[in-house]
């Protein structure tokens, strides 16, 4: 697979489309870039190198040492178009060291080059690159140097605060807190079940950072009554410079439409701080109205069709803070959304309590709770996975939705 965004996204390569690509150790792989500027005229860019497993999950057990192993069919190759720079003109330039395959890298967006390739032992002398994420881990908080992420300390599925650098007064200026997570089951014939952060607990298994991003593996379990189930709401999580990436996954157990009514679902909810609420925002998906959830999930699958182009389907929240974005993409195939699931968009949740059956503590006065709902009484039993890019800090160009594709030619 080869993707990279328009702006404010990782490029990522997984290292099966790049056949044949020469064996060689991880840590001999070098992306370039033409930099006149440069001693040399190129200099090395950030590449961050991860082993995953052929479910698309990254192995973080992995030898600390992987560094210095053969690479695997299955690693992956994460790095920044913004990185990118001028086309190297073959005949007269030549790269620092050259593999026996070499990897000509173009993004559409800006017209811009980068070179991939495997240098072997040449490459022990080159630099190495500092991480551009930063986690504090005792402290429960993210940050690069445009934003920062605080977790909930009990929760890591919901968040504290999202905050932008202020560069003008060296501060932090909090956009959006106090996120909330609910699911609601409203049984057929029997009773309505709502499940709050007492009873979803989410934890850190493992992490690992790298220059490109800060990886994490978080798990979510449901308690009922005396009963603790494992669930994937979130799987693998990838915090960049300036997004973050958490491929998402819902796990039914059962045939959700055979047993479960309209307005069952997952509502995930946060507050605004009043600069960003009074923000321009761009709403480009649904918005909540319980009468047209309440006629079913073949119904609502209707609306959220719209937004559909062939088999995918994409969906967009945007909040501009004076000129700097808060964005969420959320990508899903076309067989998801004809099951009644696609993100709904919440602009205050109070005023939609009663008609949805939510159980909602109350905020502090003036607070509004905004977020996003998804309709499951539709889901057959198993997996179901949906893509979610967060931008946090950078602005979102036009249309396009994390990732889309690179160029790439082999040279």
């Amino acid at each position: 697979m080869l993707e990279a965004p328009a702006l404010a996204c990782p490029a990522l390569i997984f290292l099966p489309d790049l056949k044949p690509m020469p064996l060689g150790v991880r840590s001999g792989m070098r992306l370039y870039v033409k930099d006149p500027s440069f001693a040399g005229g190129f200099r090395p860019a950030p590449l961050q190198i991860d082993p995953i497993d052929k479910d698309g999950h990254i192995k973080f057990n992995e030898d600390k040492r992987y560094d210095d192993k053969e690479i695997d069919a299955w690693d992956m190759l994460t790095f920044r178009t913004e990185e990118f720079g001028q086309r190297l003109d073959a005949k007269k330039e030549k790269l620092p060291c050259r593999g026996a395959t070499t990897y000509e890298l173009r993004d559409p967006a800006t017209n811009r080059y980068a070179y991939l390739t495997n240098c072997g032992k040449i490459a022990a002398a080159s630099p190495l690159f500092a991480a551009s994420v930063r986690f504090a881990e005792e402290q429960h908080f993210l940050e690069s140097g445009i934003y920062r992420y605080r977790f909930n300390p009990s929760n890591y599925m919901q968040f504290q605060g999202i905050s932008f650098r202020n560069t003008a007064q060296s501060t932090w200026d909090t956009i959006a807190e106090r996120s909330k997570l609910m699911i609601r089951a409203d049984v057929k014939n029997f009773f309505s079940m709502n499940f709050d952060a007492d009873e979803i607990e989410s934890q850190l298994e493992a992490k690992r950072l790298g220059p490109v991003a800060n990886l994490a593996r978080l798990s979510f379990f449901l308690k009922i009554l005396l009963f603790k189930i494992r669930m994937s709401l979130a799987t693998d999580v990838a915090f960049y410079t300036d997004s973050s990436h958490i491929p998402m996954m819902v796990n039914i157990p059962v045939d959700a439409h055979k047993y479960l009514n309209p307005a069952s679902g997952i509502i995930y909810t946060w507050i605004l701080a009043p600069a960003a609420l009074n923000a321009p925002r761009r709403i480009s998906m649904p918005t909540l109205n319980p009468d047209e959830v309440k006629k079913g999930w073949k119904e609502l699958a209707k609306i959220g069709l719209k937004s559909c182009v062939k088999e995918f389907c994409s969906y967009r929240y945007t909040v501009d803070i004076g000129g700097k974005m808060l964005s969420m993409d959320l990508g899903l195939e076309r067989k998801l959304v004809e099951r009644g699931f696609f993100p709904i968009y919440i602009e205050d949740a109070a005023k939609h309590k009663e008609a949805m059956g939510w159980e909602l503590e109350p905020d502090s006065k003036g607070d509004v709770r905004t977020g996003i709902y998804f309709e499951v009484s539709g889901l057959s039993s198993g997996g179901h996975p949906w893509d979610f890019w967060l931008r946090l800090g950078n602005a979102a160009v036009g249309d396009a939705m994390c990732p889309v594709p690179l160029d790439m030619v082999k040279i």
